[in-house]
């Protein structure tokens, strides 16, 4: 991944682009953002390292001028201890990281390639939704997180076979997208996809409604009734919910599986079938099997080709291009949303996930007069205050530390140097810690012994 270095310190300049020289990356260099921008309009550099206080333009304005110009670059901030509020400014802006200098050849190297394999990872899953079909219903997996690129990726395998597939995850985390995805990608595409919510059924109702039936097969069967499965023929029968099917259903389910056929209610003539069976759930399975309420030849079959969606929760990063994807959708793809209304957005953690997202936007649209959606417009609970959790154990070693270093800090007045060799931790080590924990060496030159 060619990289491109912008510091106007020339001794900086040199070191770097040696150092990284050595360690077999393409470098470039600029001494300010004039030469950044004319080199990146030339193209070939995918990320650029700067420095975050530079002439001609400061480094919050930089980053955000390249993610408006070059959206497909990384930037990476370098900035000095006492610029760490900048920095992570800037990443607000659009850097997708920062590195406190003086540099850390370890974590310089690392943070370089975690940035080469974001890039890596978009590019996959762009040509992964090239090859998927921009026309279909798959536009509704929105989101270039590493989370998101393992669904592209599953996608793309199951559509190219044929057996059967288990989708799990939470409510609202798209899982009949994904089943569609799959359908519209496949060699049956031009065939139908015929969709079921077992759970919305009674259960009086589902055999009919899966199997058919046929006249006076039992009361109020005035007439025949091919039902779901045969109307899929050809194509994909998706089973949403599919915990909450009967066991003698999931027994008819499972023969239509192994035999390729079915008998209507009322009938003893099988019909042969070829379909391919997509499920989801919210359960787990296997725990279904153990509690004896799932048959477990039926969950083996099922669980041919398996995913478990991630929950919108633990990809946050895909939220502002889901936020605009969905404005889309609702006919306001022109509306623009505050900062404030988006880190209330982030902050919230979506227990109802997409199918939530989209109803909050819905709800509060209704409310916002010209273009601008902000905070006041979204519903009280995403402002409440998040709920006290219980503290993990890495947070009361993050608290010992910091308490630690703020003692070390107070009693030798601010000397870092001294202070990482009392404390036995490598001063780059040290250093790390203090940006970590928000901590100025100079803050402490005022304390004082007491007299």
């Amino acid at each position: 991944m060619p990289i491109l270095l912008l510091d106007d310190d020339a001794n900086t300049r040199k070191g770097l682009s040696t150092f990284l020289s050595m360690q077999g990356l393409s470098v470039r260099v600029a001494t300010r953002p004039s030469e950044a921008f004319a080199a990146l309009e030339e193209g070939g550099a995918g990320i650029l390292l700067t420095d975050v206080r530079m002439p001609e333009m400061d480094g919050i304005s930089l980053a955000r001028e390249v993610k408006k110009r070059f959206p497909d670059v990384m930037v990476l901030v370098m900035t000095a201890y006492g610029n760490v509020k900048d920095a992570v400014v800037a990443m607000r802006e659009g850097a997708f990281d920062y590195l406190t200098k003086p540099l850390d050849e370890e974590e310089l190297l690392l943070s370089l390639r975690k940035a080469s394999d974001y890039v890596s990872l978009r590019s996959e899953v762009r040509t992964l939704r090239r090859s998927l079909g921009a026309s279909s219903p798959y536009e509704g997996l929105v989101g270039g997180s590493e989370a998101m690129g393992e669904v592209y990726r599953f996608i793309a395998n199951a559509a190219a076979a044929e057996s059967s597939v288990l989708i799990n995850g939470e409510t609202g985390s798209g899982k009949e997208i994904v089943a569609r995805a799959i359908h519209f990608n496949s060699s049956r595409k031009d065939r139908p996809l015929v969709a079921v919510s077992c759970g919305a059924l009674p259960e009086a109702l589902i055999e009919s409604e899966l199997f058919g039936h046929l006249k006076g097969a039992f009361t109020g069967a005035v007439a025949d009734r091919a039902g779901k499965i045969r109307s899929a023929d050809g194509g994909t029968l998706f089973l949403d919910e599919i915990a909450t099917l009967s066991l003698s259903s999931q027994v008819k389910l499972l023969r239509v599986i192994e035999e390729r056929s079915f008998e209507p209610l009322g009938s003893d003539r099988a019909i042969e079938v070829d379909i391919r069976l997509i499920a989801a759930t919210n359960e787990d399975l296997a725990r279904a099997v153990e509690e004896g309420r799932f048959r477990k030849d039926l969950f083996y079959r099922l669980n041919v080709l398996h995913i478990e969606l991630p929950p919108l929760r633990t990809h946050k990063e895909d939220i502002p291009p889901l936020v605009r994807h969905l404005l889309g959708r609702l006919g306001r793809g022109g509306a623009r949303v505050s900062s404030g209304a988006m880190s209330l957005l982030l902050r919230h953690d979506w227990p109802g996930n997409v199918r939530e997202l989209e109803n909050v936007l819905e709800s509060a649209l209704a409310s916002v007069e010209g273009d601008l959606l902000a905070a006041e417009h979204l519903p009280p609970v995403l402002g409440a205050p998040e709920e006290p959790r219980p503290m993990r154990l890495s947070d009361k070693v993050a608290y010992f530390e910091k308490q630690i270093m703020v003692e070390k800090l107070k009693e030798l007045h601010g000397n870092a140097a001294r202070a990482a060799r009392e404390l036995g931790c490598p001063l780059r080590t040290f250093r790390r810690k203090l940006a970590h924990h928000s901590l100025e060496p100079s803050s402490f030159k005022l304390s004082r012994p007491s007299p």
